[in-house]
């Protein structure tokens, strides 16, 4: 049957028809990406490790940490989760430390607590029902949130999806393409056998996108519910994955931009809604609504500088009088017991200005009491507010273990390209975002497709979340870790699959486009479907880069 590029796929007369056609087709790409996301998640192993363990990184470990500590212990701590004897790993380098409500120190998840909290109801609830637990079931456990989790939400994903395209004036070639495109050819299926931010936070935009499209076709007709609905899912994103807050900014300014009132009420009471048990779980956690983990990865406000030639005696773990005298004023305003056996240790920070002449921490032995000493000069030295909680004794992120993708890249240029199109590339892994990019351009300018703000919204949320990333600090440059992609931008996966629609829509005009589209779908499937059964390694392209001994 040719392909219609200049209608819509069916006669009006006959939309009912052709629109169970259609879902015929998507629900059986939905079920196959179901079955085969499923299917990995029930084989899952990480047989890299000791003993049957269910989880594959530092990342995944720390938030099962919380999961359990808040199960079996009713807290965020996690320093008797990681430290009990144990047949599987549970310790995490993706921790910090800081004095807890009980005014001792104490290791917590760095990962905001939100989505771990969510996912410990589940746990008691399977625990209650079934009496699998994860000392002596992870398997078991694992396996059931994770379906429950990842691989329910992505056919949701999917079915959303198709809805959107149901509405599209494209040929019914180009709406099997792109659900299959979701379904097989993104890293996000790659991501289902270890718990994540990633999915949930797809997820979640996605069904932002599709309440945003039903407000926009409703115009002044749109309601308060779809608002709340798309407030709740874009807030969601934004507590899985930071940067989304641009998605909750953005969309709040098209809605309100084209006088949608009560559509905009309803987005601010669904944001709200989600806003107040992502606050009052990080109070809970970590003693303030505000208090990140990733705020305190800096040295804190200047006490006071001093002058003097002090190196020498702090390397040698001796606390000057001069600095004493300063370090005991500041604590007897806090109110704080003077120090009685302070330990000074050379600090390496990975995060330390470079043009810093050195660093030292100053422990009491006998209290919480914690400062920085900072040399910014031969003869000028500052006592800091400790705020730095990724720096404690045995951090990963303050030693010399980190490996080498963890250093960070030093180079700019260098960084920006392997991020688009090297070893960690957004196109060189997924050649589909290729069209992505091309017709998101398209949706600008091309009125049949009536989409201009998704266009602006993904030009948009693609641009600031790339600028954010590659902008980051030398050591902070590190391609998210040991991963089998570039995870920070998953988030952004459903905009690219809408936005790829005009460009598969051309392409579907001739059997040579048509051809094109599939080697590149190809290519994306075989690329996300090299990590499946562990996506916390480096991409095979990276394997392939370092095996050629490319720069």
């Amino acid at each position: 049957m040719p392909i219609s590029t200049t209608e819509p796929g069916c006669p009006a007369e006959l939309g009912s028809v052709c629109a169970r056609r259609h879902w015929s087709v998507y629900w059986l790409l939905i079920a196959l990406s179901f079955a085969l996301t499923t299917g990995a998640i029930l084989r899952l192993q990480n047989q890299a490790t000791r003993g049957e363990s269910p989880f594959f990184s530092a990342n995944d470990r720390s938030r099962w940490c919380t999961i359990y500590a808040l199960v079996h212990f009713g807290t965020y701590e996690i320093d008797r989760v990681v430290s009990r004897p144990a047949s599987i790993h549970w310790d995490t380098i993706d921790k910090v430390v800081h004095v807890g409500a009980d005014g001792q120190w104490h290791q917590y998840s760095s990962k905001p607590p939100l989505l771990p909290t969510l996912l410990a109801g589940e746990y008691w609830l399977i625990r209650a029902v079934t009496g699998w637990n994860l000392d002596e079931h992870p398997i078991q456990v694992a396996r059931t949130l994770l379906v429950i989790n990842h691989a329910i939400p992505l056919a949701l994903m999917l079915v959303m999806l198709a809805a959107m395209l149901e509405q599209w004036f494209v040929a019914d070639w180009t709406r099997y393409f792109v659900v299959a495109a979701a379904g097989f050819g993104t890293f996000l299926t790659t991501f289902a056998v270890s718990v994540n931010n990633h999915i949930p936070a797809a997820v979640a935009t996605m069904a932002a996108l599709f309440f945003m499209e039903r407000i926009w076709r409703d115009g002044q007709q749109a309601n308060w519910g779809n608002g709340l609905a798309m407030g709740v899912a874009a807030a969601f994103a934004a507590t899985c994955e930071l940067p989304a807050a641009a998605l909750v900014g953005a969309l709040g300014l098209l809605v309100l931009g084209r006088g949608l009132l009560r559509a905009t009420l309803g987005y601010a009471l669904g944001c709200g809604i989600v806003a107040v048990p992502f606050l009052l779980c990080n109070y809970l956690a970590h003693g303030g609504m505000f208090e990140l983990p990733y705020r305190h990865r800096s040295d804190g406000p200047v006490i006071q500088e001093v002058q003097g030639d002090f190196a020498d005696a702090l390397d040698q773990g001796t606390l000057p009088n001069e600095l004493r005298r300063v370090a005991d004023d500041w604590i007897a305003q806090r109110g704080a017991p003077p120090l009685r056996a302070p330990q000074v240790l050379r600090g390496t920070w990975v995060g330390q200005d470079p043009e810093l002449l050195g660093r030292w921490i100053v422990r009491d032995g006998m209290t919480t009491t914690q400062f920085a000493i900072v040399q910014s000069a031969p003869d000028r030295f500052a006592v800091r507010e400790w705020y730095n909680w990724y720096d404690f004794p045995g951090s990963y992120w303050s030693s010399d273990k980190r490996s080498a993708i963890d250093e960070g890249e030093p180079d700019l240029a260098k960084y920006a390209f392997h991020m688009t199109l090297g070893h960690h590339g957004i196109f060189s892994l997924t050649p589909l975002w290729i069209f992505s990019m091309a017709g998101m351009l398209v949706l600008l300018v091309d009125r049949r497709y009536e989409r201009r703000w998704l266009g602006v919204l993904t030009i948009f949320l693609t641009a600031i979340v790339f600028a954010f990333y590659v902008r980051q600090a030398p050591h902070d440059r590190n391609y998210g870790g040991q991963t089998s992609g570039l995870r920070w931008m998953f988030w952004l996966i459903p905009l690219w699959l809408l936005s790829m629609t005009p460009v598969v829509q051309w392409l579907a005009r001739t059997g040579a486009g048509r051809w094109c589209a599939l080697v590149v779908l190809i290519a994306s499937v075989l690329s996300a479907g090299y990590a499946h059964a562990n996506p916390w390694v480096h991409p095979w392209l990276m394997v392939v880069w370092e095996w050629l001994n490319w720069p």
